[in-house]
């Protein structure tokens, strides 16, 4: 017997059946083209963990003072980070965002200085030395008195530096500069003669003022090392430095600050008394 009710519930069933083939048909082509996609970008994204970020760098430094001696102790600030130098000024501070970022540091004994660099990715390796490097918090001398040989003979010779630093705005005028070995007598003397004056003025690219007495101008927020001639058959011991020196307006009036220092002379193979031994 037909039963139109029967069909009725066959059909839709049917249709039924169909739709759940088709949907599983096109889920079964969707994973097949996009799966693989998705398991690659799982992939990178978990590699990429162990990476580092390309939009960050990292700074690494010694800071120095502008005469190219380490400084250690110094507190160095980049943004938010924070880290102080090792006993050999050395720093490193790490995912530094990229561009221009300023360096402070600040040490005990010198001015605070700023340094602007661009990071780039990776390691960044900034110059803090020299013309960029810490100027001491007032007027400074340093003296160096070394051999290239202790053997007693003809070869010996002695090698001095005098190492200037004005830090301040205003000029330091220079009015006499001279060493003593150690059985006191004067090796050494920058101010001695007109010649000397012109030869040492010239050599050093310095200004010369002659009145009230001759003196060299030592420029505002500049240094200079003098390098003293290589003396043959020097005495071991002590050599002493005797050192005048006056602001513009003091030196106009006669007034003069005296330093005196003393060196022992030591040996010194590669002649450089910054090096590390």
């Amino acid at each position: 017997m037909y039963d139109p009710g029967f069909w009725r519930s066959f059909r839709k069933l049917g249709l039924i059946t169909v739709a759940l083939c088709l949907g599983g048909c096109y889920l079964a082509i969707t994973l097949y083209t996009i799966g693989p996609s998705l398991m690659r970008t799982e992939s990178v994204s978990a590699v990429s963990g162990f990476l580092p970020p390309s939009d960050r760098g990292t700074i690494e430094s010694v800071v120095c003072d502008v005469l190219g001696n380490p400084v250690p102790g110094a507190s160095v600030k980049v943004l938010d980070a924070k880290v102080v130098t090792d006993g050999q000024g050395k720093f490193r501070i790490e995912n530094v965002p990229l561009g221009l970022v300023d360096i402070h540091i600040v040490a005990a004994g010198f001015q605070a200085a700023i340094v602007s660099i661009t990071v780039d990715p990776g390691m960044n390796y900034p110059h803090i030395k020299f013309d960029t490097g810490l100027y001491p918090a007032e007027f400074h001398v340093r003296f160096h008195a070394f051999t290239n040989s202790l053997e007693e003979a003809d070869t010996r010779l002695l090698f001095g530096l005098v190492e200037v630093v004005n830090p301040s705005k205003e000029p330091v005028y220079i009015s006499r500069l001279e060493v003593k070995d150690p059985a006191g007598r004067v090796v050494y003397d920058l101010v001695e003669s007109m010649d000397i004056l012109r030869l040492v003025s010239q050599t050093y690219e310095l200004q010369l003022v002659m009145e009230p007495i001759p003196a060299y101008v030592i420029g505002p927020k500049s240094m200079v090392v003098f390098e003293l001639d290589a003396l043959p058959r020097p005495l071991r011991g002590d050599y002493h430095l005797w050192l005048t020196y006056a602001s513009p307006e003091n030196h106009a009036r006669g007034r003069f600050l005296a330093l005196h220092m003393a060196d022992e002379m030591d040996y010194d193979p590669d002649l450089d008394p910054h090096s590390p031994r």
